[in-house]
Formats: C-alpha cells, sequence, structure tokens
C-alpha cells in the first residue's frame, strides 16, 4: 500500500503515452504517440545542484548500465504495464522511460529511470 508520505508527493499530472506506428503505404510507417493514462507523480531531477538533486545521471548510468544519459527519477502509484518503449508527458516537457522497477516488489510504487528530451 502506498504511503501518505508518498501519496502527498505525487504533485505532478503527466501523460503516460505509447508509441503508435501506421503504415505510411509505401513499406514503412508513421510513428505518432498515444496517450494512455493521466497520473500523479513526482520528478526529481538527477543532475544539477540543491536538494532537489538527489546524485548525477553519470553515476547512474554506470551503477545500473544504462547506456544512456539518465535525468529524472519519476516515483508513480503502482500500474502494470509501464515499459521503457513509453514516455511520460509534464506540460510541454518529453520523459523518454529507460528503466521501470517495481519498488521492493510490493506493487505500490513504481519508480521510473528516464530521460529528458525527445524520443528515440
Amino acid at each position: 500500500m502506498t504511503t501518505d508520505n508518498t501519496v502527498s508527493r505525487l504533485r505532478h499530472r503527466l501523460t503516460l503515452q505509447q508509441e503508435v506506428q501506421t503504415p505510411d503505404g509505401a513499406g514503412g510507417y508513421t510513428r505518432s504517440w498515444q496517450d494512455v493514462a493521466e497520473l500523479w507523480g513526482e520528478i526529481i531531477p538527477l543532475t544539477g545542484s540543491g536538494s532537489s538533486a538527489k546524485g548525477s545521471g553519470k553515476e547512474l548510468l554506470f551503477a545500473g548500465q544504462i547506456q544512456t544519459e539518465i535525468s529524472h527519477r519519476i516515483l508513480l502509484r503502482y500500474r502494470p504495464g509501464v515499459s521503457a518503449a513509453m514516455r511520460l508527458v509534464y506540460e510541454n516537457r518529453l520523459f523518454n522511460i529507460r528503466m521501470v522497477a517495481n519498488v521492493n516488489e510490493k506493487r505500490d510504487t513504481l519508480e521510473l529511470l528516464v530521460q529528458e528530451g525527445v524520443a528515440t
């Protein structure tokens, strides 16, 4: 069960999106993004300075052996089906999901390591 402390920190309204590929008639496809859900989450910057910075993206890069620089950690209430093939939108910012972890395997909180910027 999600603790009251975790719930009170989920103050960012995020849109979860998944990629949709539509055939273009020439043997290829057109890529677009479809909204899946509106979620409350906490966005935690991992680079920069100040009390909100919890480390650097490069430290997570080496510790987690992820091949891209991680810029933020996002916490959400547990939701099945969230994957690294998805992205989150907050206001006009895009967060490409690079890793999804079920915190303590309790199915109450997801921790996402993300890279801010255009989807790749």
